[in-house]
């Protein structure tokens, strides 16, 4: 499925951008091309007469070199609201070794800022296609999904209008996760035991790494985490987990409600929220002695899935807003706060291979 844990990330680089831009440019520093989620989009713009937060360099490479293990966080539970109409039935994944399958998500994003009460006006970004191979490589004998998967394809679609920095910064993203591989497993429950990227296979072009961070948030969620107990139509649950995006610590809550279901298929709405405490961005690469801090965020969004069963990718249409307010240390002993605001719509699609 579709998750927007990235754009915590992605604003951390923003705020921290170390060029203060024209009103209409995005710092190189700061451009990223998901979770969410996504290329992390580039960074909305900052009043030129706004003294610089501290930066936040984008030369680090997007994940370590060895093989990183991003296993579900132990803060991680569901809870039945309401079983729904009867027949009732356990919603279990029934995995098979020989369906290969092809994710494909698309992501559009829309970033803008506010400071000392002046709205700079939104930045549509560049489009991002992004296509995955996963291949089965086993099922234990208690449902257990282990697959391998790749990147096989990733584009930025951008035109005359589009700003040449912040083209070539989603680029620089989309050529990091070009040939990124690794492995994952889930349960027959659809709930996370893991992702692993190999090490070997990452790039490091520039970006920031929050288009890896996006793959990799994408193949935690993919599938529709289902509730332990018997269902039917109209049954709700929620799925409640303790994140930690980048750094820094945030709370994610979905709502599903089972809005069809049919045999091995159904449909569920999500509604997405997440929330964070004040806290420190502990930006890689930002110079000592200083700090920027996130002073609120809060982000929504609703999504509306179709699933299969006996298949891991579903059919997920994803719009979600971020609001993030950063304080930053300004000229002499001043603190500068900047209103980030960010739009994303992220589709995603599986085929059989």
């Amino acid at each position: 499925m579709k998750r927007i844990a990235w754009l915590l990330g992605f604003v951390t680089v923003a705020a921290c951008s170390k060029e203060t831009p024209r009103p209409t440019d995005v710092p190189v520093e700061a451009e990223a091309g998901p979770v969410a989620s996504s290329s992390p989009p580039a960074s909305p713009s900052v009043p030129p007469s706004a003294d610089p937060v501290p930066a936040a360099s984008a030369s680090t490479a997007p994940l370590a070199s060895t093989a990183a293990h991003v296993a579900s966080s132990p803060g991680t539970s569901t809870r039945l609201l309401d079983a729904g109409q009867a027949p009732r039935q356990k919603l279990r994944y029934t995995w098979r070794v020989d369906r290969k399958e092809q994710l494909v998500m698309d992501l559009r994003t829309a970033a803008s800022t506010e400071f000392a009460g002046a709205k700079q006006p939104e930045i549509p970004l560049p489009p991002v296609h992004i296509v995955l191979d996963l291949d089965p490589q086993s099922v234990t004998p208690s449902g257990d999904l282990r697959f391998a998967w790749r990147v096989t394809s990733a584009t930025v679609t951008s035109d005359a209008q589009t700003p040449s920095q912040i083209a070539d910064g989603m680029r620089a993203e989309v050529s990091a996760i070009e040939h990124l591989a690794g492995t994952a497993a889930v349960t027959a429950r659809g709930l996370s035991g893991g992702v692993t990227v190999d090490g070997a296979t990452t790039v490091d072009a520039g970006a920031t790494g929050q288009m890896a961070e996006q793959i990799r948030q994408t193949l935690r969620d993919v599938a529709v985490p289902m509730p332990d107990e018997e269902v039917g139509r109209g049954a709700r649950w929620q799925k409640t987990a303790q994140l930690d995006a980048k750094g820094s610590r945030l709370t994610q809550t979905d709502t599903f409600t089972l809005v069809d279901l049919a045999a091995t298929t159904g449909a569920v709405d999500d509604v997405l929220a997440q929330t964070a405490p004040p806290q420190a961005l502990r930006a890689p690469g930002m110079a000592g002695g200083t700090e920027a801090r996130m002073e609120s965020m809060l982000a929504s969004g609703d999504g509306k899935t179709r699933f299969d069963l006996s298949r891991l990718v579903p059919q997920t249409r994803f719009t979600g807003t971020t609001t993030m307010v950063v304080s930053g240390p300004s000229a002499g002993d001043s603190t500068r706060r900047v209103t980030m605001i960010m739009r994303v719509g992220i589709d995603i699609e599986g085929k059989p291979r």
